[in-house]
């Protein structure tokens, strides 16, 4: 029996039990990339430890490589577990993945503690890799006793919090040195493994036959779905060269510690959460889904272009503005694509949208390593002129030349 046709079946309240567990695990894979935000900028900007020296290059090329590694991982880990997971099946793989991430963690925490900036690279590759869970496919699994959307919904809730948590513990657990922040996620990975070895049911290892191998990249064979791929690439892109070197700026600018920083980012996840629970709903009772896309991205990139050259207190506005738009796009561009193709593999568009996220996050953070060596504030320009350029394709896409099929 396929492993998706006895989840199907389950018993709702089972459904239940293994969403929880598969929302936890989520929580901390975010949790992980956002951990070292406001560690790493006043690292590298303070320019003291053997970690920010390597080969003569530049601390902020340095960051820009310990940022981009972690989503080379992610990409690596994303085109093999899924497969796997279906061979060997989804409990099995869920558990030995979150076992490899708290290896990865641990070794991390070794490489901080010891100064070794290849091997905290090479651990944070490790680390990305088994981040390359199925967790997305066991929610999608338990498809009809718990809706797809709302399965995928309480996902995102899930990745908010984690941009939460993560940076607040990591502007926390600093003052016990780098390799605590590290450790700390090792041991909740671990944790999180044991959790789903024991709760998780057994039919999750129940093997897949004849699943649909092919990959998430042929749809770029199509030249309207290459078309909003690459908007969504400029997008992602954008949101990554805010997500990455904010922190760096607000180091630079205003001597900001870690626990600012992770304050600061307390407040932007914060209105990412409140926009998704309460101003979404008005949104869609109000404009469709194209329309409701191009005004969170509009928001976000006027806001990204503004947030360089405002002082005081004033920033903080942007980052309240920041954080709505991007929830608005994230709620509405996601359904936008499902139902302009509707017709096609669901699994194969989605895959290519998280596909694409980590491809964005991986330039951002070498590019941006790159251009923050002459100043981090053409870094967050060029990421506002992404969101335009982004914003620009879905304009003429859908309400110019209609390169999209029409759809709510």
């Amino acid at each position: 029996m396929k492993a998706t046709d006895s989840l199907q079946t389950a018993p709702e309240q089972t459904a239940q039990h293994i969403l929880g567990v598969t929302l936890i695990v989520t929580l901390i894979s975010v949790a992980g990339i956002a951990l070292p935000y406001p560690v790493l900028a006043p690292l590298f900007h303070d320019n003291s430890s053997p970690l920010t020296h390597f080969m003569g290059l530049p601390s902020e090329f340095l960051m820009g490589i310990v940022l981009g590694i972690y989503p080379l991982g992610i990409i690596i880990g994303g085109s093999f577990i899924g497969s796997l997971s279906d061979t060997y099946g989804r409990k099995r793989l869920l558990s030995l993945t979150l076992m490899g991430s708290a290896l990865g963690y641990g070794l991390t925490a070794f490489a901080a503690h010891s100064e070794q900036f290849v091997l905290f690279c090479l651990a944070r590759l490790l680390t990305g890799i088994c981040e390359g869970n199925i967790a997305r496919a066991i929610a999608a699994d338990l498809h009809p006793q718990i809706d797809k959307t709302r399965s995928f919904s309480l996902i995102s809730a899930m990745g908010y919090g984690g941009y939460l948590l993560g940076p607040l513990a990591g502007g926390y657990l600093i003052n016990w040195g780098m390799e605590m922040v590290f450790g700390a996620a090792a041991i909740a990975c671990i944790l999180c493994a044991l959790l789903s070895h024991q709760l998780l049911p057994r039919q999750l290892d129940e093997t897949k036959v004849n699943a649909d191998k092919a990959s998430s990249l042929v749809l770029l064979k199509e030249p309207a779905l290459r078309r909003f791929f690459l908007l969504y690439l400029l997008l992602t892109m954008g949101v990554n060269f805010y997500y990455e070197f904010y922190p760096l700026h607000l180091v630079q600018q205003a001597a900001f510690t870690p626990a600012q920083i992770s304050w600061v980012t307390v407040l932007l996840t914060a209105c990412m959460i409140a926009t998704s629970i309460w101003f979404t709903p008005l949104i869609q009772r109000r404009l469709n889904h194209a329309s409701a896309s191009l005004m969170g991205i509009s928001l976000f990139g006027v806001s990204l272009a503004c947030f360089p050259y405002l002082a005081n207190a004033s920033y903080l506005l942007t980052f309240m503005t920041i954080g709505a738009g991007i929830a608005i796009y994230n709620s509405f561009l996601p359904t936008y694509l499902s139902h302009a193709y509707q017709d096609r593999p669901q699994g194969q568009l989605m895959g290519m949208l998280v596909t694409i996220f980590c491809v964005g996050n991986l330039l951002a953070a070498l590019l941006g390593g790159l251009l923050a060596v002459f100043d981090v504030k053409i870094v967050l320009l060029i990421g506002a002129l992404c969101a335009v350029g982004a914003g620009t394709i879905l304009y003429h896409g859908h309400f110019k030349a209609r390169c999209w099929p029409a759809h709510n």
